[in-house]
């Protein structure tokens, strides 16, 4: 595969050098003009023309990096930068190669925000060591950095920060799992840790005893989809039992996992596979590295019982480069898989063969997008596909295909041995009211201003207030009062400490519940109940430490209160507290998409850096509040953007930029009277 050996080569050399390029042409029969069209689309790959300097220092500039002091590390007259000539003098030193480079830059979330800021350390001359391309050192102060830079200038090796030796806070006390191998939390997403028990994929032995003791899972053609769901609970328990846990994606999107494995299996022909998206770009979001690290049996054995179910003759783990540790720790997971016989070329004596693999990124925030990240796992441009198709039937090599969410893979192996009621019940509950709440638990990434920054596992619907208040969870916010919650990564912006209520809501807030209800009579219970108890008559703003951390939630909320914009819920939230500048930080919010859009469509690639644009001349202007009608151009750029790009992330772009413009006018400083 073109994309794998081109990072293979890359992660050897710290660039392409052309002979590379020559020779991988050569053997693959691929013309060099292809490898260079693919090449030359991802910016972690760097051809020789250009090549890197001897020593490169990359800066996280992003999300919680940007709040901890990136941008002045990244200033050229008092950060890193003015250490280049000398770095480079003691590297040239210390190597006797005569001159030497250095250069610093920055870079796009390192997902290493709980300890920001993060730093990406390559030394190309001499070698960093055996198997070693980057080292990554975070949470240092700006001296502790340039005392660490001078050291790998010198050739030496400060020791890096490592996944592996870092606990983030959580919930859950570590504890080895398994000898020689990083410590895990015990959450409830682990049974064999809370059990006790060796990690022998029992939930693919019961997948299997399944399969076998029964007739095949074939239903009749053309059922409608309220049967065929009751053909599955009839016939087919390892899907029904999904089906019954009513687990969403974890990924950002929250599809239903049961109704993608769902698609794949009634999908006829000899060739299916599933991807774990383990790619995890998102500022804010580290939750994946954890599970990749410390349970990996999780992720395989996910993997394997997915494939099981839907009929998948291969499976696949995709994982950002930048997690090194992680893409060992898997690799060598999917090997004892084989060792027990739970996947490789027999699966339990079944004789079912089922291959699996990881698929090491070749970098790039546009590979989280399910279709981009399989257009780069056939060696193409990773630009999101127009749909449809679907992937469910034409996915990877154009055969049916599930990608699902780090996560919401690992959550698979104790449905199947907890059942799918088991994980539906763990969700949270109104105090008294055991009739109202949600169902489920997932993980969540918090960094920012919050006492313990890390990842928790809590039931779905508990209050982002007791995320964040709660001692066995954050333990507060510090550094002042709560100003702001980005609670998407940058995809919803900020949200206020307090969210403005349409003053109007009331006298239609019956009618919207009721339109609630025609989805979901359950949502709709819920949601009067948070009127009433959130929202009293006259109300004219809402406490954000109320919402309930449930994705589904947060979509009615729009429709129930008519927020300024739309609100979102992800796996990675970050808190802004005191003086936090909301409008500095929207801005580098717009940064990110700008430097992470893939090109493809013309709105997106434009319209994106216009926003950039908007919100630079928003900061430079804020001083008198005068300029032209900037705050309705975003709101016209926002409609275009929204209703012509061909994936999320032109969706989502303008909207930090929007938040700023609607929940924080004072750090916007704008006279509103003048724009309109």
């Amino acid at each position: 595969m073109i994309v794998q050996r081109l990072r293979e080569i890359q992660n050897r050399h710290g660039y392409l050098p052309d002979a590379e390029l020559h020779t991988l042409a050569r053997e693959t029969g691929v013309p060099l003009y292809r490898i260079e069209e693919v090449s030359t689309f991802f910016p972690a790959f760097r051809p020789e023309r250009d090549r890197p300097a001897d020593l490169e220092v990359r800066v996280c500039r992003d999300y919680t990096c940007h709040l901890r002091g990136a941008a002045d590390l990244l200033d050229p007259t008092k950060g890193l930068p003015r250490l280049e000539r000398e770095l480079a003098a003691a590297l040239a030193k210390a190597t006797g190669h005569g001159p030497c480079r250095v250069a610093v830059s920055g870079v796009s979330c390192l997902g290493r925000c709980d300890r920001a800021p993060a730093v990406w350390v390559e030394r190309h001359r001499p070698p960093m060591g055996e198997h070693e391309h980057a080292w990554v050192y975070a949470g240092l102060t700006p001296d502790e950095l340039e005392q660490v830079l001078r050291e790998v200038a010198t050739g030496g090796r400060p020791e890096p920060h490592w996944d592996a030796a870092h606990e983030p806070p959580s919930n859950a006390p570590y504890a080895e799992v398994v000898p020689d191998a990083p410590r895990a939390a015990g959450w409830e997403i682990d049974p064999y840790a809370r059990d006790g028990r060796p990690r022998d994929y029992a939930a693919v032995r019961r997948v299997v005893e399944s399969l076998t003791a029964g007739r095949p899972p074939v239903p009749p053609r053309g059922l409608p989809a309220k049967e065929l769901d009751g053909w599955v609970d009839a016939n087919y328990r390892p899907l029904a039992e999904m089906r019954a846990s009513g687990l969403l994606g974890m990924g950002g999107a929250g599809a239903p996992a049961y109704g993608k494995w769902l698609d794949v299996w009634q999908q006829a022909g000899p060739e299916k596979y599933v991807v774990v998206n383990g790619d995890e770009s998102e500022p804010g979001t580290f939750k994946d590295r954890e599970l990749l690290l410390r349970t990996p049996h999780l992720i395989v054995e996910g993997l394997i019982v997915a494939c099981l179910i839907t009929g998948a003759t291969a499976g696949y783990v995709y994982i950002r480069h930048e997690y090194p540790e992680q893409i060992a720790a898997v690799r060598a997971e999917i090997a004892r898989a084989e060792a027990l016989g739970a996947c490789g070329e027999d699966v339990f004596g079944t004789g079912r063969p089922l291959p699996l693999a990881v698929f090491e990124s070749p970098g790039g925030y546009i590979c989280g997008e399910q279709s981009a990240l399989l257009e780069a796992m056939e060696d193409r441009r990773a630009q999101p596909r127009n749909r449809p198709p679907e992937l469910g039937a034409n996915g990877l090599r154009d055969k049916p295909t599930a990608v699902n969410n780090v996560e919401t893979i690992a959550w698979a192996p104790f449905i199947q041995l907890r059942g799918g009621a088991g994980y539906a019940g763990g969700g949270w509950r109104v105090p008294g009211r055991p009739d109202l709440g949600f169902g489920g638990r997932r993980l969540f990434s918090v960094s920012g201003d919050v006492r313990r920054p890390g990842v928790y596992e809590v039931p779905v619907g508990l209050p982002l207030g007791d995320l964040l208040g709660r001692p066995e969870y954050c333990g507060g916010v510090v550094g002042g009062p709560l100003k702001a919650v980005a609670p998407s990564g940058p995809s919803c912006g900020l949200l206020p400490a307090r969210l403005p209520v349409d003053a109007k809501f009331r006298e239609q807030v019956d009618d919207r519940v009721k339109r609630i209800g025609e989805r979901s009579a359950a949502d709709a219970a819920f949601a009067r109940w948070f009127v009433d108890a959130h929202l009293p008559p006259g109300a004219a703003d809402l406490d954000v430490l109320a919402l309930p951390l449930d994705l589904t939630f947060f979509r009615n909320l729009q429709g129930l209160i008519r927020l300024p914009v739309e609100p979102m819920l992800g796996a990675g939230l970050a808190v802004y507290a005191g003086a936090a500048d909301a409008l500095d930080h929207a801005v580098n919010f717009t940064e990110f998409y700008r430097n992470e859009s893939c090109g493809k469509c013309v709105p997106c690639r434009l319209g994106s850096q216009k926003l950039v644009q908007i919100g630079t001349d928003l900061l430079r202007r804020r001083a008198d509040g005068t300029g032209p009608d900037l705050p309705g151009l975003v709101k016209d750029i926002t409609a275009t953007l929204q209703q012509t790009s061909i994936c999320g992330l032109g969706y989502v772009a303008p909207i930090p930029l929007a938040t700023a413009l609607a929940y924080f006018t004072s750090d916007v400083n704008i006279q509103r009277g003048n724009h309109g």
